[in-house]
């Protein structure tokens, strides 16, 4: 397994309290933290190159109610090539995500999924669900599943990008870190992914989705209470017994002029340059059906069960795998069990999420310091600096920015004042020499910077 993971400390001896050290729970200390000045690689014209992109996650900030998480996406593993011509590379974005702290159990049925992000990697990294945005003679009823039709454009990690949106579609390992790979080519541009199946351990927590329930690997517990050994987690879903594309999972009967393809058809997704594809079993996603009981977890790929974070037992979503390691539909989840916080979608509800958010912080918070498990002072949050801790000489402020600041040094002196154009939302903050500042904005918010 390759997770960087930060060991929790004692209590005793860093300055909190049993209550509030318990209250910093998974949905705090599982985040990858950028504290190394990490930067992504991309492999480029057959050379690993740096990107100079901060990799992981920024900054995590939070309240009894949400985490906060600023992400520009970038993993720390390296990524690229795609091989099915994508000119794109895995570029920084302006995420911040919002993560119910207790979550809340949604409208009977739940909320599907749309296009676009649908939940985050505990680095930062957007997950899609299994759609491509693409149907057969784009009538909208038989959709292609993006793991079959683009898994000649998935690098190494499994991944791709949407116009500069790096993401996954299904669990982030590597390819070659399967029994039967479904690509070649870890063999020539390797990568070692957000983690490796152990199937002697239960897997990590790997991500959180947008009402809040946590996303586990695909080894866990056999039984809810966590009995029963560690055994590969079974989705309920399975390929449906048909012998041609007349119906739909629920029974329903189609009209002639909306039936699929044979299973043997060539069909062409509506892409420059796309290539033929057969469309077998499985090429879509109403080629699925769910059987209630035929594996560990229900319509929402989840279950409520006994975890490494949760001994007491959570509600978890998870990344599902066949019995060779490849992904097993619906590969994360095909919608949500929980009240979805729709702010984490740029278009404002699902299908929305091709682009950055609109969450904004209107409370209070505390900034989570993964190094010493210690929340700064909290502070009415209309702004956040970011990365923080850094390596550079300069970061970036942005929010609900006041009209003017003082930059103070370690001493207590002000060493940089400022004043900024109104209704700015943005601005690159320049700071002196390696050392430990307070930044204090005339709205009476602060925030301290750590420049390494």
């Amino acid at each position: 397994m390759h997770l960087r993971l930060i060991p929790l400390f004692l209590v005793a001896g860093i300055g909190l309290s049993p209550a509030s050290f318990l209250a910093q729970g998974p949905e705090l200390t599982s985040w990858l933290i950028n504290t190394d000045g990490a930067t992504g690689e991309s492999w480029i014209n057959g050379q690993l190159t740096p990107s100079y992109n901060a990799a992981d996650v920024q900054l995590v900030q939070y309240s009894d109610a949400n985490v906060y998480v600023t992400s520009f996406g970038i993993p720390r593993y390296a990524t690229a090539p795609f091989p099915d011509g994508n000119p794109s590379q895995a570029s920084m974005q302006d995420y911040l995500f919002q993560i119910p702290r207790v979550p809340e159990v949604g409208p009977t049925g739940g909320t599907a999924t749309g296009l676009g992000h649908t939940a985050v990697l505990i680095n930062g990294v957007p997950t899609f669900n299994a759609l491509d945005a693409f149907s057969y003679q784009n009538q909208g009823v038989w959709n292609q599943n993006a793991i079959y039709f683009e898994n000649a454009g998935f690098d190494c990690a499994k991944g791709h990008p949407a116009m500069g949106a790096y993401h996954h579609h299904q669990v982030p390992t590597a390819f070659s870190n399967s029994l039967a790979p479904t690509s070649d080519i870890c063999d020539t541009y390797p990568s070692e992914a957000l983690f490796t199946i152990d199937p002697d351990v239960h897997s990590p927590l790997i991500g959180w989705a947008f009402d809040g329930y946590p996303i586990y690997g695909p080894y866990g517990y056999d039984g809810e209470d966590g009995t029963g050994g560690i055994v590969r987690i079974e989705t309920s879903y399975r390929l449906r017994d048909i012998a041609e594309r007349t119906t739909l999972p629920d029974g329903t009967v189609l009209a002639p002029n909306q039936y699929g393809p044979a299973f043997d058809e060539l069909v062409t997704p509506p892409l420059p340059g796309a290539q033929p594809t057969v469309a077998i079993l499985g090429a879509y996603v109403e080629d699925y059906e769910f059987v209630e009981g035929l594996g560990h977890l229900d319509e929402f790929n989840g279950r409520f069960a006994v975890t490494p974070e949760y001994p007491e037992g959570t509600y978890a979503y998870y990344a599902t795998v066949d019995e060779d390691w490849n992904g097993a539909y619906p590969y994360f989840f095909p919608k949500y069990r929980g009240v979805v916080v729709t702010d984490n979608f740029g278009g404002g509800g699902p299908g929305g999420g091709t682009g950055g958010t609109n969450v904004t912080i209107d409370e209070d918070v505390m900034t989570y310091d993964p190094l010493s498990r210690v929340a700064s002072t909290p502070a009415p949050r209309g702004w956040d600096v970011f990365p923080n801790p850094t390596s550079e000489n300069a970061v970036t402020w942005r929010g609900r920015l006041p009209e003017t600041y003082t930059l103070f040094d370690a001493q207590g002196r002000a060493v940089r004042t400022g004043a900024l154009p109104g209704n700015t939302t943005a601005w690159t903050l320049e700071l002196p020499g390696p050392g430990v500042y307070i930044l204090r904005g005339d709205d009476g918010s602060s925030a301290r910077i750590v420049r390494q």
